[in-house]
């Protein structure tokens, strides 16, 4: 199977595909040609190489990195003909993706609130403004505008 075959069947593009056999993710065969011109220039991909690339779409949709994805696939690789060495990686990977998730979740969740503090300040600012039409707005510096409302100031 020709590479953009396989970019049309895998929905990705032939730049990536590239991208992969030069990261070491896959090692499609060259197909020989009389031609000097295309002599062991075109990639011929097997199911093997498919398989892998698929692999590889699905990881990186998971936010796996390359070298992620390479240490897998060196475990499928290195260990038995059944591939089931790399199925421990891939759990393994899962549940470090999982943490990694839950920590940026965190984190946005504090942001969330700070926003939404800073929001409510903007509007409390706004508010004063509106209520004391003679004061210059002037009064407040541009940083007040992303300081978050203060506890004390909530209640």
């Amino acid at each position: 199977m020709k590479i953009s075959e396989v970019a049309k069947k895998l929905g990705l593009s032939p730049k990536t595909i590239r991208f992969y056999e030069d990261q070491g993710l896959i090692a499609p065969k060259r197909a020989t040609s009389e031609s000097w011109f295309t002599s062991g220039k075109n990639r011929v991909f097997g199911q093997e190489d498919l398989s892998r690339l698929d692999f590889v779409k699905k990881a990186r949709e998971l936010d796996f990195s390359i070298k992620e994805i390479q240490s897998v696939l060196d475990y499928y690789d290195q260990g038995p003909a059944c591939g089931c060495a790399s199925r421990a990686k891939v759990d393994e990977l899962i549940a470090l993706k999982l943490v990694e998730v839950q920590q940026v979740k965190i984190h946005l969740e504090a942001l969330e609130q700070k926003l939404t503090d800073i929001q409510a300040n903007n509007a409390a600012i706004a508010h004063e403004l509106a209520q004391n039409p003679n004061e210059p707005e002037g009064e407040f510096l541009i940083a007040d505008y992303i300081i978050p409302i203060r506890n004390d100031a909530k209640k």
